[in-house]
């Protein structure tokens, strides 16, 4: 199965159901599977199904959907997903988008960059994702998307409502307008940072550095960074998944993503989004949104409450419908909240799905890599 990526995405795996074993956790076991789309070209999409001997019984939860962010692909959920199965009720999911990881990465055919047109892109993934509920027999599921996963959840679900019983977006991408002075702060940028975002406009992938032959050097350097204090994470077998799903296999739409939909950021944002969500979420025709951010998140979380405000208003003057709000924050993590705290980041999960808690804001999880107490308000 995939190669060298398929080994490195099955060592990872395998070390987060040990991982959740070591916590005193319930037998978690799973299977990979290259579910067909039935699109004509042979193409698939490379899932991985959890399963928990000492679970729920019954079923009775529509399916968990989680759908990852640029560069990752099922290994983001390693840690996580075994702490959530157990109690989740129903079927749980990790998915490869196509494009991605190891699904299928047919051709990119579209336009890159600017020239892009963002609803043929998005009909890329989102056409991907509905072929796979075809193939897979779901009729409603609650769709996680991390990052620009959840930027594209927000999408499938303008599409496809009737399909998606509620939505969770872990630290998504592309909630605000860009500001208005973002332009003049990109002029004055030095030139080296011009040039990159120049690029970027360009469509050109970072992944093509990795395919030359910087890609170990690359992910040895953002892992040890990144995860410099998290002692429970394997840095070799993070690094060595991170290298095979940037080298392996021709750029697809994980290489291009990030160019075609998202503009680059500044001024309190990475990126923004083309098509900005707060422009789009009040349209959506899903009752319950959880946003789930990171305490040291460089996505604000503020953009999201505020939204949630406007929306409370927008109902309590006008009656107009709009989705409920929940935003809930993971202590001691940072974008990456299914590594940064597993046991947080899956609490925050469940507690998504509790009607009770949707109209407040929660803080879960004390220190990393072990479930809090759920504490009212933002800290």
């Amino acid at each position: 199965m995939g190669g060298s990526l398929g080994k490195a995405e099955l060592a990872l795996l395998d070390h987060g159901v040990r991982w959740w074993s070591d916590q005193g956790g319930a037998p978690v076991s799973y299977t990979t599977l290259d579910v067909p789309l039935h699109d004509g070209d042979g193409s698939h999409i490379h899932t991985v199904e959890y399963f928990s001997k000492g679970g729920q019984k019954g079923a009775k939860r529509a399916p968990l959907v989680c759908l990852h962010g640029y560069g990752f692909g099922t290994g983001l959920y390693f840690s996580t997903m075994p702490s959530i199965v157990g109690r989740w009720g129903g079927r749980v999911f990790a998915l490869d988008s196509l494009g991605c990881g190891l699904s299928s990465r047919p051709r990119w055919r579209l336009a890159q960059g600017e020239s892009a047109d963002v609803a043929e892109v998005e009909e890329f993934f989102v056409g991907g994702l509905e072929r796979w509920r075809k193939s897979m027999k779901i009729d409603r599921m609650v769709l996680l998307g991390h990052s620009i996963g959840g930027y594209l959840a927000v999408a499938y679900a303008e599409r496809y409502p009737q399909h998606v019983d509620r939505l969770i977006l872990a630290s998504p991408v592309g909630v605000p307008h860009p500001p208005a002075e973002l332009a003049a702060a990109i002029g004055d940028a030095p030139f080296l940072v011009r040039t990159v975002l120049g690029m970027w406009r360009s469509g050109w992938s970072p992944m093509t550095l990795a395919k030359l032959g910087l890609g170990n050097m690359m992910m040895r350097g953002y892992v040890s960074r990144r995860f410099a204090d998290v002692d429970w994470i394997p840095k070799d077998l993070l690094q060595a998944y991170l290298y095979q799903n940037w080298s392996g296999g021709r750029n697809s739409g994980g290489g291009y993503a990030h160019s075609t939909l998202l503009v680059p950021g500044g001024l309190g944002e990475l990126a923004y989004a083309r098509q900005p969500l707060v422009d789009r979420i009040p349209r959506l025709r899903v009752g319950r949104i959880s946003a789930i951010y990171g305490e040291f998140d460089w996505m604000d979380h503020r953009n999201m409450k505020a939204l949630k405000t406007s929306l409370l208003k927008r109902k309590a003057e006008a009656g107009l419908e709009a989705p409920l709000i929940e935003v809930i924050r993971v202590a001691s993590a940072s974008h990456q909240i299914p590594i940064d705290n597993p046991l947080g980041f899956a609490e925050a999960v469940l507690d998504s799905c509790n009607d009770a808690d949707a109209a407040h804001g929660t803080t879960v999880g004390g220190s990393r890599g072990a479930i809090g107490r759920l504490v009212p308000g933002y800290h």
